[in-house]
């Protein structure tokens, strides 16, 4: 039946997400922007937050010029709806490129590097209404040469930081948070091992096999290659409130089961380890997970977490 209300060209959500990505990035149409976004879009991501097509313009070009030939390929786009005329996307993107110019990361180094994004968008008659967008800023810096704790630490002394309630809020969406128990076993997982730090709960649903990509470009293989990132992680955040605000499971024929999730730790920082010496910093993470489920097990899985706004959050509460 088509996409209500967005162009007949496109065959469905996919579809659309995908070629208006390329037609702007890779086909350098940068005025498509005022074309497929609302003009209050509002654009959330862990290190900020802002309204307008006007500023989704300056960002893309902003990046461009410090990779001017970045690359978007999709890897998959999940997809929801329609409810009351909105469709739902998480969109999984790797971005190759060089860093050819001045801006966020410095001085250009002429190094090649490949970045993981996610991007959450809702989508109403052709346009896109509200986003929220994770890139694996440490897994670039890394690449770059560059130390993630000290962009983290210059990042803190940009702006006033929100406090945890506001960085939670910039998180959710019209559904607020979700209730964990209804939405199933996955999800539940998720919980336990952020909220309560249930380790054995990674030897409960998931493949020998797994294939895990999480941040600072990490490629993990295997069970034990995937402790190891939840026993850092869960290091330097023991415990907190792990709230889900978007989730997405699909089962499509032909398709492994894939699921999305938007969600938020709110925690304190009081491990040591990958974020430096314990500080007692409330911190929140601000993350979007994919998962694809073969047989009741996780077989690949993606976290996307910017540890960048994590080392600033920390620094800023140092000050």
């Amino acid at each position: 039946m088509g996409l209500q209300g967005f162009d007949k060209r496109f065959c469905d959500l996919r579809d659309y997400i995908l070629t208006i990505t390329e037609e702007i990035w890779e086909g350098r149409g940068i005025d498509l922007i005022r074309h497929y976004y609302s003009e209050d879009c509002p654009v959330k991501t862990p290190a900020g937050a802002f309204r307008g097509v006007e500023k989704v313009v300056q960002g893309t070009l902003a990046t461009l010029q410090e990779f001017p030939d970045r690359t978007l390929l999709g890897e998959d786009v999940i997809e929801g709806g329609p409810v009351s005329g909105c469709y739902y996307s998480s969109h999984r993107i790797l971005s190759q490129m060089t860093h050819m110019g001045e801006g966020q990361f410095g001085s250009p180094t002429w190094r090649s590097a490949e970045v993981m994004t996610i991007a959450d968008c809702l989508c109403q008659n052709n346009r896109i209404v509200d986003e929220w967008l994770v890139r694996d800023q440490s897994g670039l810096a890394l690449q770059l040469g560059a130390s993630p704790m000290t962009l983290g630490q210059a990042l803190a002394t940009t702006a006033d930081w929100p406090d945890a309630e506001a960085l939670v809020e910039r998180w959710r969406g019209a559904q607020g948070d979700l209730d964990i128990d209804s939405l199933g076993e996955v999800a539940q997982r998720y919980r336990d091992l952020w909220q309560d730090a249930c380790l054995d709960r990674l030897r409960q649903g998931y493949s020998r096999a797994i294939d895990a990509k999480v941040p600072g470009g990490r490629h993990l293989r295997g069970l034990t290659q995937l402790e190891s990132f939840w026993f850092e992680m869960k290091a330097a955040f023991p415990a907190g409130c792990y709230r889900i605000h978007h989730y997405l499971d699909r089962e499509e024929q032909g398709m492994p089961r894939r699921v999305a999730l938007r969600w938020s730790l709110q925690t304190r920082h009081l491990g040591a380890g990958r974020f430096g010496q314990p500080s007692g910093a409330d911190v929140v993470l601000l993350g979007i997970t994919h998962a694809e489920i073969v047989r009741g097990q996780v077989l690949r899985e993606w976290h996307l977490l910017d540890e960048i706004a994590i080392h600033a959050q920390i620094a800023h509460q140092q000050r």
